[in-house]
């Protein structure tokens, strides 16, 4: 049990890691020539690009790690400050017209928004999943296996007072998944789940 929970962390770890990387060299890429474009065309030396791409990704890397600290994650187009909402008005044909070219610059600017901020994000979702890992102790695979064929037989919900001497185990399992735990009017609650395989 601990060792198949040990593998899914490092594996999507390693993962996520990756994917954080490559959606770092894709904001480069784009920051680095989008801002050399654009230096040319105004007629100034595009020497000063990759600068002005370092400052995006530092831009981007502090954007996506005050996102993680705040607990939230990537968002839908719905859930961005890029979703223009009509209101009552939707029903005419000036608004229709309106939303339909509105889509079409903020629905790409919330794809590369959200691609950019691919990069810290998954990042920091590989190097959680790492600290995430469960020490493989003698004995404690065999623990934690007994215990959740009881909470099986058992259930129902109950609470750690239910099971003393071990509430490392429980909050292991918890960790892992194998049980649904929930702070029920300020008690800590758990049941064995059906999907945990056993």
């Amino acid at each position: 049990m601990i060792s198949e929970f040990n593998r899914s962390q490092i594996v999507f770890g390693v993962l996520s890691l990756l994917g954080g990387l490559f959606c770092y060299a894709l904001a480069w890429l784009f920051f680095r020539y989008g801002a050399a474009i654009v230096l040319h065309a105004v007629g100034f030396p595009t020497t000063t690009a990759p600068w002005v791409a370092a400052v995006a990704l530092a831009g981007i890397t502090f954007s996506g790690w005050r996102t993680w600290q705040n607990g939230q994650d990537f968002q839908t187009y719905m859930e961005s400050a890029l979703y223009h909402d009509l209101g009552g008005a939707a029903d005419t044909a000036g608004a229709h017209v309106v939303d339909h070219y509105m889509g079409k610059v903020t629905g790409p600017a919330h794809v590369l928004s959200q691609l950019f901020l691919g990069g810290p994000l998954l990042l920091l979702r590989g190097l959680h999943r790492f600290r995430r890992l469960v020490p493989n102790e003698d004995g404690l695979d065999q623990k934690l296996t007994r215990l959740l064929a009881v909470l099986h037989a058992a259930n129902k919900w109950q609470g750690l007072s239910d099971y003393p001497g071990q509430k490392r185990e429980v909050l292991l399992l918890a960790h892992m998944k194998k049980i649904d735990f929930s702070a029920h009017k300020g008690q800590a609650r758990f049941k064995a789940g059906s999907s945990d395989g056993i």
